[in-house]
């Protein structure tokens, strides 16, 4: 950390470090972990084998967090945003088979990645 950052961070009143540390560091450490996680998984040997439900429990926790959801679609990782568009806010599957846009949104990101 810069020490002038880290001086200003302990000037802050004890209090007010802990709302910074539990509204802005600890939502950022959690996403970023799932981001990792999601990168780990997708090129997993499962996923090379195109089976894409190893990435559904990864991939239903990121869209079930805000913060990990606007992140993904900055980094737009295989096309995140718009898989992400189509299969959660517009509610259209790539595969139609499928029992849920979640399914069908994990299969797409395996397909586009490995076949």
């Amino acid at each position: 950390m810069d020490e002038s950052l880290k001086k200003f961070y302990e000037s802050l009143q004890p209090d007010i470090q802990i709302h910074f540390v539990e509204e802005y560091v600890k939502p950022q450490l959690i996403y970023d972990e799932m981001i990792h996680e999601f990168d780990r998984v997708i090129e997993s040997e499962e996923c090379q084998r195109l089976n894409w439900k190893v990435l559904m429990p990864v991939v239903t926790k990121i869209i079930h967090n805000k913060h990990a959801v606007t992140k993904m679609c900055e980094l737009n990782t295989l096309g995140f945003k718009d898989i992400y568009q189509q299969h959660i806010i517009y509610k259209m599957k790539t595969f139609v088979r499928f029992e849920c846009e979640v399914s069908s949104m994990c299969a797409e990101f395996v397909m586009r990645k490995w076949h």
